[in-house]
């Protein structure tokens, strides 16, 4: 027996079962796919929804079909160390990465045999690259890095078309607003920046944790920007003044909130941490809505699918793990909280804080 719940088998009645942990009481992956030689850094969904790429320590992407559990594409060599960040353009015809050899990669996908060849390699970074994003016109790439600096390039010919400086610490996460116009990044030096995209202007900053921001991502509407920290919470910002935290902090997690992702629909988010567990949240009350999905080592990324039904997290072992959303939250909901659909009267209501903030007109 393999341990995982009938409906998620037949479902996916391809998918390898490759040493999944049967812990009873708690979530069990749909299975386990296992290629790297080092830790599993990023993941990125296909807007197929059926693949997903990955970056890994070893230096390589890898292309897997979430449907059967295989890996259908890679390994893919060009970055000399670690690949640190991936990226997939809305169309899924380029994946951008970024690695711990200072370098970006555009490469160009073959959908059909799920082959990669390299575009550009565009180099600027004077340190390690920690994140990429595409515009969601996939005309433009940023990245953030070490060299506390961030970057926005043209993705057809390359050019740097914008510098952003003034983070004063490792910028760990980049993130483009839903219409393009605002770029969110998240810095080691605890704050959020909101930056005019398509200039050096900086919008605002806010003052968000007690520790460096690991991860940032919009809502869909634009209106919220939501952050993840080494202070182990995860906070809702209003986007448009900085002014408003929203709600209470999602507080769970036992170590560093390495990494997260919002739903397509943004009912819910799902965060990564370094206490080996992976854990999603309402984002209208901010409190959990299923059972932690625990792991074995601890988990660098997550990415959801864009229907929202799979999730795929990597950890520090180099294990690619999938899990099914939809049977998740219909066995194993959280046992204080209710569902989606079950909304707290007092999600709306916000907070304030002249400590968090900085508005730059």
């Amino acid at each position: 027996m393999s341990g995982v719940p009938d409906a998620v088998t037949d479902a996916y009645p391809n998918v390898k079962k490759q040493a999944a942990p049967i812990i009873r009481g708690q979530p069990t992956p749909i299975g386990t796919m296992q290629e790297h030689m080092g830790s599993v850094q990023a993941s990125a969904f296909f807007k197929d929804g059926r693949r997903v790429v990955t970056g890994s320590m070893d230096g390589t992407l890898r292309i897997w079909d979430v449907q059967n559990g295989t890996l259908v594409g890679g390994p893919f060599e060009g970055h000399k160390d670690g690949a640190q960040a991936v990226a997939i353009s809305s169309d899924g015809m380029r994946i951008v990465s970024g690695g711990r050899d200072n370098t970006i990669i555009i490469w160009d996908v073959e959908n059909l045999n799920n082959q990669m060849v390299v575009k550009s390699s565009l180099i600027k970074h004077r340190s390690w690259v920690l994140s990429v994003c595409f515009s969601p016109d996939g005309k433009r790439v940023a990245s953030g890095s070490e060299d506390k600096t961030v970057v926005v390039w043209d993705t057809e010919t390359g050019a740097v078309l914008e510098t952003l400086k003034g983070h004063r610490n490792s910028v760990f996460s980049v993130a483009f607003s839903p219409d393009g116009l605002k770029l969110a990044t998240g810095s080691a030096d605890r704050t959020i920046r909101v930056w005019r995209a398509n200039s050096a202007e900086i919008l605002l900053e806010i003052y968000a944790h007690q520790d460096l921001v690991r991860s940032v991502v919009w809502s869909a509407d634009g209106q919220q920007l939501v952050s993840t920290s080494y202070d182990k919470t995860v906070k809702f910002w209003d986007s448009s003044t900085g002014y408003l935290q929203i709600g209470q902090p999602c507080i769970g997690h036992d170590a560093w909130v390495l990494s997260l992702a919002i739903s397509s629909d943004g009912s819910f988010i799902a965060t990564a941490s370094d206490d080996m567990t992976v854990r999603l949240w309402n984002t209208k009350t901010h409190q959990h809505i299923a059972k932690a999905l625990v792991h074995t080592a601890g988990v660098n990324c997550v990415a959801i699918s864009p229907n929202g039904e799979l999730l795929v997290s990597g950890d520090v072992q180099g294990k690619v793990w999938l899990w099914s959303i939809k049977d998740i939250l219909e066995q194993y909901p959280a046992e204080d909280h209710g569902s989606l659909s079950n909304y707290s009267s007092e999600s709306d209501e916000t907070s304030s804080s002249d400590d968090n903030h900085s508005l730059l007109d």
